[in-house]
């Protein structure tokens, strides 16, 4: 079984370099990879009501001080600055205290309320150089990072839409094994002890009167609130965290945002963190070793390649490919002189799914032939992006 390093490797996808620990190097495949699992997650996002968002990466020390990463996360982050105060910033670890700020700077009613903001952020944490693990654990990486505020009225109602959005999302991947784990508060956590009990008490709630079983882990919970954390399972029944939702109401007090009640008075609200995929490059490094590399069609990087049986059909194929690609459908082409089997060996090797076969008989008739798998079947060239998109969409 290989791993999602080698696996990457052999598709060409992406890399690490000595002068960047814990970073990845994407090349054209493996980022037209990345970007399609973005993509997909940020039209879930946007049909649920999520705004995307942009915020900086470098941020000063002092908005981590009043979040309070400084104190309980410090250890894990990048320090820096400008030529007058070399320590004065930070890079930042996640995107709730930036979310925080984009909240505060609007004057909010109930009526709103639950603003939902999300951020494909770029987020950096000092993992040590012996836990580095290609895609699976870096120092650089992209969370899917939402956050929702709202009324502790609507926090069980959006909880239950977090778990069924992650269902869907998991079940288009095709995972079917989901444990629920729900962590309660951690011994070095911030606020008051009965506001943790009801938080937690929410959370549990929301599992009971789904039928969900869950575990409970006592004290995993972030020292800001407790949270929902889901895992998968692959087929070598190996767990892999994934989503995971939190419930603060810690850092809303903390920053002084508030929004105006029916009473007309200022409340808190509360916010609720959280992630479907957690890291894209974890997850796409995740998705590797459980596929091996036979990736579902729909986020394929090259769903297609066309090998030439002879120079004779190149001038054909070119319109095959812009055929493709005017339907958006990336294809590798093969108009070397080697054999047909050994480019269907190639193709084969970078599990590609599509494989369009074309030669004086194919460019007589306007036709294709189209290997998937062990199987040839003809096709119209005029019919090809159809059927193809068809197999995509199945």
């Amino acid at each position: 079984m290989k791993t999602h390093r080698e696996i990457a490797q052999q598709l060409d996808l992406f890399h690490s370099e000595p002068q960047g620990p814990g970073m990845i190097f994407w090349h054209p495949n493996g980022w037209r990879l990345f970007q399609n699992i973005q993509q997909h997650i940020r039209q879930l996002y946007q049909q649920h009501g999520f705004q995307e968002v942009r915020t900086p990466q470098f941020l000063k020390k002092d908005l981590w001080q009043t979040s309070g990463h400084l104190m309980m996360y410090g250890e894990d982050m990048f320090f820096g600055g400008d030529q007058e105060n070399m320590q004065a910033y930070a890079l930042k670890p996640m995107s709730c205290p930036a979310h925080i700020l984009l909240f505060k700077r609007g004057v909010h009613s109930y009526r709103e309320l639950p603003v939902k903001l999300f951020e494909f952020g770029l987020v950096h944490r000092n993992e040590s150089s012996g836990s580095l693990n290609g895609c699976l654990r870096l120092r650089q990486f992209t969370q899917d990072d939402a956050h929702v505020f709202c009324a502790w009225s609507q926090v069980q109602d959006e909880v239950i839409h977090f778990l069924n959005r992650a269902k869907l999302v998991y079940r288009q991947y095709g995972y079917q094994h989901l444990s629920v784990k729900v962590s309660t508060r951690p011994e070095s956590s911030l606020g008051d002890e009965a506001l943790w009990q009801k938080a937690e008490q929410i959370l549990i709630d929301v599992c009971r009167n789904a039928l969900i079983d869950f575990e409970l882990q006592v004290g995993e919970g972030a020292f800001y609130g407790p949270k929902i954390e889901l895992a998968l399972q692959d087929n070598l029944g190996r767990e892999w965290q994934c989503g995971t939702i939190q419930l603060d109401f810690n850092l809303p007090e903390r920053f002084d945002i508030a929004y105006t009640n029916a009473a007309g008075e200022k409340e808190h609200p509360v916010i609720l963190h959280q992630v479907m995929y957690g890291s894209i490059e974890r997850w796409l490094g995740m998705l590797l070793e459980i596929t091996q590399g036979a990736l579902p069609e729909w986020i394929h990087p090259l769903p297609v390649a066309i090998a030439t049986v002879d120079e004779t059909a190149i001038d054909y194929a070119n319109t095959l490919v812009d055929l493709l690609r005017s339907a958006d459908l990336h294809v590798l082409t093969d108009h070397s002189n080697s054999s047909v089997a050994r480019k269907i060996k190639r193709f084969h090797q970078m599990k590609i799914p599509n494989i369009l076969l074309v030669g004086e008989q194919e460019m007589k008739t306007h036709q294709v032939a189209l290997r998937r798998g062990k199987m040839v079947t003809t096709i119209e060239k005029m019919k090809l992006v159809e059927q193809l998109l068809a197999y995509r969409n199945m």
